[in-house]
């Protein structure tokens, strides 16, 4: 579920990386309507390509995804991209132990309040609500 991103030069761009396609597409249309420009991957593989072909300015990762973790899609990226922020969500109410290159953990129980609040601090913008 790949497709290019609806971005202008003053929408930062989000990579989202799960493999759960509703969960992808309920994300992308939050932060569209959030003002963001969203890329999103159905694999840690397809994100670590899009990632590497595109300005992203912040990754949304879901940590349990199909064949690696999102842990060690963050490891890959900040290898390639350091001062890229990334966010590991996941449906685990706490935060996971192997997260060192992860910039931060947001349990997806919090709800999108807390994950449009999370995105803007680590952006350092203001929050755009939908």
């Amino acid at each position: 579920m790949t497709g290019t991103p609806s971005e202008s030069p003053e929408r930062p761009l989000i990579l989202c990386i799960d493999d759960a396609e509703v969960a992808l597409r309920v994300r992308k249309l939050l932060l569209t309507r959030a003002g963001y420009a969203v890329l999103t991957a159905a694999s840690g593989e397809e994100g670590l390509e899009l990632f590497r072909e595109n300005p992203v300015k912040l990754v949304i990762a879901d940590h349990f995804l199909t064949g690696r973790t999102g842990a060690e899609i963050a490891r890959e990226m900040k290898e390639f991209k350091p001062r890229v922020p990334i966010l590991i969500v996941s449906a685990a109410a706490e935060e996971l132990g192997d997260l060192e290159f992860a910039d931060r953990f947001l349990s997806k129980s919090e709800g999108p309040e807390v994950l449009l609040e999370t995105i803007a601090r680590m952006l350092g913008s203001p929050v755009n609500e939908p």
